[in-house]
């Protein structure tokens, strides 16, 4: 049985890691999850030796795992158990990797990734971009009543909206989720006076574009005086279905603000209102050229003080009510810098540097530990030894590079060699710069301070 978890790692694909296992022969238990499914992939000495997922054992248990993608990993230490793999783990992810390909090919020809990348877009409000996949894949299917439906979600005119769930549903009318979006409709239908209407953030129902609640689900759509005063009459299921979408899409993409806020709001909601103000304070973080965050994250921050004066709260939440700051923190507005080096002398060297000159430093010895900081932690920059333990760093500016929500992060390489084939090895690799050590503080500081 896994019990204590020792690191976290999400954004990296499972081939990346297992290879990265392999060359610095890491011994430790994986547990990885896909939605609600959980395998166990175990590793000793860089080699695959056992996984397990639901009744399955074995390689065919490593082949179904390894073929998961947008996993949730943990790390444990290795756990007692019986050898059943033998394959080389090139052998099981050349498999996979094939497998992928003839299982992309079928998804492909039924324009199924079409709808899927419209949704994806919609949930994150990019309705341009979501309308354009959806209106190809309803080239290919025109008698699906789910394709018409995300039609109707992701359009802003209210005619062509009953017009795709008059299709919907002159294909299925029995069909549970078109009779759901046509009681919207009907709902909406004596609250609505725009031709060109907004979707609400939590039920998807049709709203005025200047709406502030939903008609239709009673959730605030904005923090307010009034919403904080009347907030908990929302209903709880489209709250929860929007916290799984939002959590979701945040853990794909960390710096989405959208899911952010609408995290924020599903809160406040539901009265959780220390969980809405660690979303809001992200937001404004994030966006501080955007006064809405700031606005709405005082009026949270007032609203819990004069409940604190009114309502006599426990000491524990008087406590964390007392270390939120209203104004913008200095301390988290730092910019973070990942040290990938080996020597723990100079990463500390660095470390004091950057520390005195305003960064908020996090360290990484090797390769694995580096990924789990860039995935927990997501630096504004990162410096990378060329030289680490087992692998070298450009494998690892490779992994970072090709990762997709990564990739944009500057690199800057560190190297005891000097020369013009180490600088084009790391520029083709896609670093940022090139230090070569020892390097002069304020000329490191310069280099940095060009990219972040």
């Amino acid at each position: 049985m896994v019990t204590t978890t020792t690191q976290k790692i999400d954004g990296f694909s499972l081939d990346n890691i297992l290879q990265i296992f392999s060359l610095e022969k890491k011994s430790q238990t994986l547990r990885v999850r896909k939605g609600e499914r959980e395998g166990i992939l175990d590793i000793a000495q860089g080699e695959l030796i056992h996984a397990q997922l639901d009744t399955l054992q074995g390689v065919a248990a490593a082949i179904e795992i390894l073929i998961w993608d947008d996993v949730q990993i943990e790390l444990f230490s290795l756990r007692p158990c019986q050898r059943t793999i033998t394959n080389s783990l090139i052998n099981i992810l050349l498999e996979v990797s094939k497998l992928k390909d003839e299982r992309k090919s079928v998804f492909d020809e039924s324009g199924e990734g079409l709808l899927l990348s419209a949704i994806e877009k919609a949930e994150q409000q990019q309705f341009k971009d979501a309308h354009q996949y959806v209106v190809q894949y309803l080239k290919k299917n025109r008698n699906d009543t789910t394709g018409w439906v995300w039609y109707s979600r992701i359009h802003g005119n209210i005619e062509n909206i009953k017009k795709a769930l008059n299709m919907a549903t002159s294909i299925n009318a029995n069909d549970a989720f078109v009779q759901e979006e046509r009681k919207k409709i009907t709902a909406a239908a004596t609250h609505l006076t725009d031709d060109v209407v907004r979707k609400c953030y939590f039920c998807w129902a049709p709203l005025n574009k200047n709406t502030t609640t939903c008609h239709y689900c009673h959730a605030h759509l904005i923090i307010s005086q009034e919403a904080l005063m009347r907030s908990g009459a929302a209903d709880s299921r489209y709250l929860e279905q929007a916290r799984e979408r939002y959590g979701r899409i945040l853990k794909k993409y960390p710096r989405s603000l959208i899911s952010l806020y609408c995290l924020g709001l599903i809160n406040m909601n539901s009265q959780n209102f220390q969980e809405a103000l660690g979303y809001l304070d992200k937001a404004a973080k994030m966006a501080p050229e955007k006064a809405v965050f700031a606005n709405q994250l005082k009026l949270l921050l007032d609203h819990l003080a004069q409940r604190s004066l009114h309502e006599g709260n426990s000491n524990t939440e008087q406590q964390a009510l007392a270390n939120l700051p209203v104004e913008e923190p200095k301390v988290n507005d730092q910019k973070m810098i990942l040290v990938v080096e080996d020597s723990s002398t100079t990463r500390k060297v660095i470390s004091i540097t950057l520390s005195r000159h305003g960064y908020r430093v996090i360290e990484a010895a090797d390769g694995l530990e580096a990924l789990s900081k860039i995935s927990e932690e997501r630096p504004d920059l990162i410096m990378l030894d060329v030289i680490l333990p087992k692998m070298d760093g450009y494998k690892i500016l490779s992994i970072i590079k090709g990762n997709k929500e990564f990739k944009e992060i500057p690199v800057i390489m560190l190297t005891s060699k000097d020369g013009f084939i180490n600088k084009m090895k790391g520029k083709i690799a896609g670093s940022t710069a090139y230090l070569t050590k020892p390097f002069d503080p304020d000329k490191m500081i310069a280099e940095i301070e060009k990219h972040i």
